[in-house]
This record gives structure tokens, C-alpha cells and sequence, in this order.
């Protein structure tokens, strides 16, 4: 398993559907833990742009900055089940899981909007915390997520994750069965 810096990609170009890979791995992870897939292509800007931004068409060049990945048609949200038992923790065990192997799933992204910061004062938002590959060197690729810098949605139940252009669906689908 590796956790390895690589550039992260980001919003490259609009998708006509849901990369193969992306779409793999959400099946996987519905496999094995349950997960719902929630969805891929969705051609928008981040819910974290600027108010002004979010109001524009996706077409507009001024929102291109501001492109949501889901746009590409590389990123996916899963979620748990409804009434899932303690479901914060299942989805921390899950995104740490994903990071550790985040190499081997061509995953440049993962959002982990209901982490809960241990550091933070007890009763403080919950705003969650992201990884990148561009910062695995540092904290393992976690930055953890405030006020000022976060993934639009502090408190959701559900996982973002991001595939590299490059993602293979049979080399993820191998790792994965290999791995626990």
C-alpha cells in the first residue's frame, strides 16, 4: 500500500459520462461496505465558489477556476446507509482506507466532510478534512478543514473521491480485492 506525492489533476475538461474507473471503484466499495453511489458527472462549479460564480452557467469562462471535478466526470460521491451505526467513524475508517491505498485506486482526492478535527474546542462545526496527493509528503495528504478553507459541505455523511485521468478499472478492481 503507498501513499505517494503526485501532482493532482484537478478540473481538466467537461465529460460526457462517468469515467470508467471512478465508476469501478464506488462499485466496489458498495461491495464490500455497503455504499451507496450517489453520483459522478454532474457539470457544476465547486459548492465552495464564490456566491457570484455559483450563479453563472458552468459555460461561462469566468467559472473555470471554479470547476467542480464532477464536471470531468472523475469524481463520485458515496454515502452509507441511512441509520448506518456510527457512521462518522465507519466513513473514517473507509477514507483512511482509500488514502492508504490512493496510489493503487489512481485517487488524486477524498473528502471527508463529517471528520471531526480531535484538536478542535469540544461543541466546534465539524468541517471535516480533505487529502490531496499534491501534499501527501505533509500530514499523509490530509489538510484538516475550517471555516476559511473547506469542502462546501461541513457535516455531510458521505465520501468524495477523485480518480487520476489515467485510472485503470482492472488494476483498482485487483488492488482492491487483494486488500481488506
Amino acid at each position: 500500500m503507498t501513499n505517494t506525492q503526485r501532482p493532482y489533476t484537478g478540473f481538466d475538461k467537461v465529460g460526457t459520462e462517468t469515467q470508467a474507473a471512478a465508476k469501478k471503484l464506488a462499485d466496489l466499495l458498495h461491495k464490500r461496505y455497503g455504499m451507496t453511489y450517489m453520483g459522478g458527472l454532474s457539470v457544476r462549479v465547486m459548492r465552495s465558489a464564490p456566491a457570484a460564480i455559483q450563479k453563472l452557467p458552468p459555460t461561462d469562462p469566468k467559472c473555470i477556476p471554479y470547476m467542480s471535478v464532477h464536471s470531468c466526470g472523475r469524481a463520485v460521491d458515496v454515502g452509507l446507509p441511512d441509520g448506518t451505526p456510527d457512521i462518522a467513524n465507519k466513513l473514517t475508517e473507509i477514507a483512511d482506507y482509500l488514502v492508504a491505498n490512493a496510489d493503487e485506486f489512481f485517487l488524486e482526492e477524498v473528502h471527508e466532510y463529517s471528520w471531526r478535527n480531535p484538536k478542535a474546542p469540544k461543541g466546534s462545526k465539524v468541517w471535516g478534512r480533505g487529502f490531496r496527493t499534491s501534499r501527501a509528503k505533509k500530514d499523509s495528504g490530509w489538510l484538516s478543514w475550517d471555516a476559511q478553507n473547506n469542502g462546501g459541505t461541513p457535516g455531510g455523511l458521505w465520501l468524495h473521491y477523485e480518480t487520476a485521468p489515467n485510472a485503470d478499472p482492472g488494476k483498482i478492481e485487483a488492488h482492491f480485492r487483494a486488500t481488506k
